[in-house]
């Protein structure tokens, strides 16, 4: 099968930083799946491993899959051959640009029915991390309009978090404050459905504060923490809770979120496959609840580019464009037709 290898280091994406290579297709055991990926996306994470990957070393990245159950483990139930799964890729398996990738079944979930092979690509990272950081780390309930009357202010939400957290918070009832800079951006966060967009580029309390909002229940903040850090502590509700998925600049100063008594936590969507939790089977009971959203159309994909084939022309692009911080929503490939 074919692979596109990601040389490791931390400098940009250089002509020789993928490449491809020809490996053995593997067979499942026990709880996993072997799937035929029919298109994968691009996410931070992607550049992130690669960045922090040895430079002596190759690696197959690819957090996101969309594809077909080509064989099964032993121990798997769920699943049958021929099955339209999608899922995230975890630290223990190639990642997803590849021909062929395996899987732990627990993980997957049937491909929405209404969805594209790229619109169902672009799903599994962004909006499993924008439910998990609503409803298990800032405690909203996941129903529809259950929430009325609270507020949460998103930072970044034009990309691919932030789309699928503004759509999530709006259907169970929160009214949303996102950030965005470019005209562009904003449009794209009306579109899914914010109340407000300010600019992350302007002093956040002083916009927040123009709205007639002098605190706000909970933020999710997706980009540039450390600079959105003293505002966070300022604009937050006492004993108002955060959720961070950005990794800081250098030390922040904790205690500014002291006296308002708030609960900051981290979202990492790939915490149980990296531990091996007790509630691993979350993540597909989640990419499931998510379906079923798609396709009762309470929330829509953010794909916005659709890149064709399985190419190193084609990888190395699409890292391009998301390390340029200007990307709007999600790009996907086209690996199988």
């Amino acid at each position: 099968m074919l692979q596109i290898l990601a040389r490791g280091g931390g400098d940009a994406v250089r002509d020789d930083t993928f490449s491809e290579r020809l490996g053995t297709i593997p067979h499942p055991k026990g709880q996993e799946i072997l799937v035929k990926v029919l298109a994968t996306s691009i996410n931070p994470v992607d550049t992130k491993v690669r960045m922090r990957t040895p430079s002596s070393t190759h690696v197959v990245l690819g957090h996101d899959t969309n594809g077909m159950i080509v064989d099964t483990g032993e121990e798997v139930t769920r699943f049958k051959k021929g099955d339209h799964v999608y899922f995230m890729g975890q630290g223990k398996y190639p990642g997803s640009f590849a021909q062929y990738q395996l899987a732990d079944a627990r993980t997957a979930a049937l491909t929405p029915r209404i969805s594209s092979y790229a619109e169902a690509a672009v799903l599994p990272v962004v909006t499993f991390t924008a439910y998990d950081a609503l409803f298990t780390r800032l405690g909203y309930i996941s129903a529809g309009y259950a929430n009325t009357g609270k507020t949460i202010l998103i930072i970044g939400g034009a990309g691919g978090v932030g789309s699928m957290a503004i759509q999530l918070a709006k259907w169970v009832g929160l009214t949303v404050i996102a950030t965005a800079s470019r005209e562009e951006t904003v449009d794209w966060c009306k579109d899914m459905g914010a109340d407000f967009v300010i600019t992350h580029h302007g002093d956040l309390v002083d916009q927040v504060r123009a709205l007639g909002i002098q605190w706000v229940d909970s933020i999710f903040c997706t980009t540039h923490l450390s600079a959105h850090w003293e505002a966070m502590a300022e604009l937050i509700e006492p004993q108002g809770a955060i959720a961070l998925i950005d990794d800081p600049d250098g030390p922040l100063d904790i205690r500014l979120f002291k006296t308002k008594s708030a609960r900051i936590c981290w979202e990492f969507a790939l915490v149980r496959t990296m531990y091996e939790t007790s509630d691993i089977q979350m993540q597909g009971f989640t990419l499931t609840k998510i379906a079923q959203l798609i396709d009762s159309g309470k929330i829509r994909s953010p794909l916005t580019e659709t890149l064709y084939g399985l190419t190193v022309r084609n990888v190395q692009k699409a890292h391009i464009r998301q390390e340029s911080n200007t990307m709007v929503g999600k790009q996907a490939i086209i690996i199988s037709p």
